[in-house]
């Protein structure tokens, strides 16, 4: 994800844990954008970011539990 010149990503959350893939929502110190962070401790070195738009980043802020597993589940399926 290239969200501007000097992309550098802060945790905000640790979203959990489905279809293999540990997912996170950050942020760009740099420029604010939000991203979706995908990574797997069987490919460490494959590390996604995909870009989020403010009510993605608070729809999965605001999900918990089951709700929170739907989401990553559809958004892994839908990119």
């Amino acid at each position: 994800m290239d969200c501007c010149g000097n992309p550098a990503f802060e945790l905000e959350e640790e979203l959990g844990h489905t279809e293999g893939v540990d997912w996170d929502l950050v942020r760009c110190t740099s420029c604010g954008a939000h991203a979706l962070r995908q990574w797997s401790e069987y490919a460490s070195d494959r590390i996604f970011h995909d870009p989020l738009t403010t009510e993605e980043a608070d729809g999965f802020r605001r999900s918990e539990g089951r709700e929170r597993i739907l989401l990553l589940k559809r958004w892994y399926n839908d990119h």
